[in-house]
């Protein structure tokens, strides 16, 4: 009978302390997403040129974060919506960057390297950017879209470079 009573009881404990591991786990987790969004939303914000057809947004450079953990996707997305939200086109800019966000991190679920997801990432900026503006106050697509691109080309190639050289430093390593 003490051999049944031992057997659950360790099963139980153990199971226990995975779910405790768990739960610490996926608190750290959110912490570090809120972060992130606070300091996206942040740095877009006191931007000046954060928005509109010409527009260099530092942010950006955080955007490549969820190319080298995944676990980073829901912090970037809520970042990217609350600044939006500021921006001068409001729910559009919402939607069109969460949107942006949502295909580009999806892709990205199939293509492992870092530098060009940074790529498809600013094309897709530019592209569906540039179509808002086009759609939105008739500002000509493809001066949107080249300038949307290539200020998102340089500021997420800072971000891939500088989160490559000393990312594992600077980003914690959630499991």
């Amino acid at each position: 009978m003490a051999v049944c009573y031992v057997l659950p009881h360790r099963f139980a404990n153990s199971l226990y302390k995975k779910l405790r591991r768990m739960i610490i786990i996926s608190n750290k987790i959110m912490i570090y997403n809120a972060v992130l969004a606070a300091i996206y939303v942040a740095l877009t914000v006191i931007n000046p040129i954060g928005t509109m057809a010409i527009q260099i947004r530092i942010s950006e450079m955080l955007a490549v974060i969820p190319f080298f953990n995944r676990k980073f996707i829901p912090g970037m997305l809520l970042g990217l919506a609350a600044a939006n939200f500021f921006s001068p086109l409001g729910l559009i800019d919402v939607a069109t960057g969460v949107g942006i966000a949502v295909i580009s991190y999806t892709i990205s679920y199939f293509i492992k390297n870092v530098w060009i997801n940074a790529v498809q990432y600013s094309v897709l900026c530019g592209i569906f950017v540039g179509l808002m503006l086009l759609i939105v106050l008739e500002i000509p697509f493809w001066f949107s879209f080249v300038t949307i691109t290539i200020s998102t080309l340089i500021t997420t190639f800072l971000g891939t470079m500088l989160f490559s050289k000393v990312g594992h430093r600077i980003l914690p390593n959630l499991k």
